[in-house]
């Protein structure tokens, strides 16, 4: 945490007991026939990351959560779609290329798009944009990381990030992760 920098306290929200589910540790899927389950949970983590965001004030009321490779979340991220955050809507997309990533503020990097995140960290820049991936090794380059670790989804922050996309992540998600790097 900078110095000085107020910690953003979030209020209760409809998505708390999820949450609460969440920190509890509920059980990761284990197999690829469980990634159906897999991905809804990680969905619900996906939701309650930008919940626990302090977007800037330049970022618009609607948030493009993107995709960027493979979706491994198919229809659990698209119920999103119908889902606030705050005074904020969310919408959907998948991206086929770095090019696509300029109205997006979210982007799940799928692991096999891992591989580009250089690429798509230079398109991005500076700009408001939460970027998340479930790819062991991928903190150093993204913002959030969701692992799975004795059968559990946890997740790892990475500050600079962050700080780097202008973005402030509340203090009730960084005592939830399981590594937070300065």
């Amino acid at each position: 945490m900078q110095p000085g920098r107020p910690v953003r306290q979030v209020a209760p929200c409809v998505g708390i007991l999820l949450w609460l589910a969440l920190a509890l540790g509920m059980p990761a899927a284990a197999t690829a026939a469980d990634e159906f389950a897999e991905y809804q949970l990680k969905a619900g983590y996906l939701y309650n990351f930008i919940a626990y965001t302090e977007w800037p004030q330049s970022v618009p009321s609607q948030l493009q959560v993107c995709v960027y490779g493979r979706d491994p979340f198919g229809a659990h991220l698209d119920a999103l779609a119908s889902r606030k955050v705050g005074e904020r809507s969310l919408t959907i997309e998948r991206l086929t290329s770095v090019e696509m990533a300029d109205p997006c503020q979210v982007i799940f990097v799928s692991s096999e798009a891992i591989s580009n995140i250089d690429r798509l960290q230079e398109a991005i820049g500076h700009r408001p944009v939460l970027l998340v991936a479930d790819t062991p090794g991928a903190i150093s380059s993204v913002t959030i990381n969701m692992l799975e670790a004795n059968g559990r989804v946890e997740f790892q922050i990475n500050l600079e990030a962050a700080r780097h996309h202008g973005l402030n992540l509340s203090f009730q998600l960084l005592k939830l992760a399981r590594e937070v790097v300065q």
